[in-house]
Order: structure tokens, then C-alpha cells, then sequence
């Protein structure tokens, strides 16, 4: 999915990822366009399970996906409960997952195509980072780089 698709519709492959520590709660993701990272994100949750956490992580890339105009989106997480619920392979039995489950799948709906594939955590280690920064307060801001400008925009 890193291929641009014809017409110049952008294809994305979002990494996405949740954490919970002493200091709270983040979440973190890693915009990656042509094989080239274009947006680093991350937001500090209120406290939240780690499931909630991780849910948290894909509805920032859910909304990022759509500001970015993408009509093909993979995304990556190291949540196997995230993944199979979203696939629709497991059920959400959790009232705290159903409200974040319903969110999700909503912003999913409003992408033309869109996947989701479980990775090892290892290969989610920058989007663990940023979402470990968020837990701790420290927000990133990310540049954000589109055809030849480059935009600063709050993450």
C-alpha cells in the first residue's frame, strides 16, 4: 500500500499505538506516505485501560487519514484485541470498548478503503514512543510535508 494510486489519491500506512503508564495516558502515530514518514502525531488521554488507550491510538489515525484526504488506508497495531474487533473477527464485549469501537468504525466508514493488520510490537516502536510521550505530557508538534510546502500544524 505504499504506492501512490493513480490521479494522485493518497495512499497511507498509519502506525498507531496506545499507552498507560504512572504519569497517564497517550497516544501516538506515524504517517507514512510513498515509504516516506509524513506526520508524527500524539495525544495524552484522560486515564484509560491499555485497550482504551490503543483504541485511542486509531481513532488519531482514523482522524488523520481523513484531514489528509486519504482514499486508501492501512493501519498497523500491536493490539490483536484492536485488529480482530475491527475486522469483526471478536466481539466487543466491554462497555468502555463499545463507545470507542462505534467511533472507530464510523470514521472507517467515512474512508473509501481501508485495512488493518496486526504487527509485532517492535515494529510498532515509534508510535509506542510517541504515545509514551503523550503519557507523560510532552505533546509533539509535526511537519507535515505535502507535495512541496511544508505546513506546522499541533499534533
Amino acid at each position: 500500500m505504499s504506492n501512490p494510486l493513480p490521479g494522485g489519491e493518497r495512499r497511507l500506512i498509519i502506525y498507531a499505538d496506545g499507552a498507560v503508564s504512572l504519569k497517564g495516558s497517550g497516544a501516538g502515530i506515524v504517517i507514512v506516505e510513498r515509504q516516506h514518514i509524513i506526520h508524527l502525531g500524539n495525544r495524552r488521554l484522560a486515564v484509560t485501560t491499555n485497550n482504551e488507550a490503543e483504541y485511542a491510538g486509531l481513532i488519531l489515525a482514523l482522524e488523520n487519514a481523513q484531514s489528509l484526504g486519504a482514499v486508501e488506508v492501512e493501519i498497523c497495531l500491536d493490539s490483536e484485541v484492536v485488529v480482530g474487533q475491527m475486522d469483526g473477527r471478536w466481539a466487543v464485549n466491554s462497555a468502555k470498548l463499545k463507545p470507542l469501537h462505534q467511533e472507530a468504525c464510523e470514521r472507517a466508514r467515512a474512508l473509501p478503503r481501508i485495512g488493518y493488520r496486526h504487527i509485532p510490537r517492535e515494529r510498532n516502536a515509534l508510535a509506542d514512543a510517541l504515545a509514551v510521550e503523550a503519557a507523560a505530557g510532552r505533546l509533539w508538534q509535526s511537519r507535515i510535508l505535502i507535495g512541496s510546502r511544508q505546513h506546522e500544524r499541533e499534533a
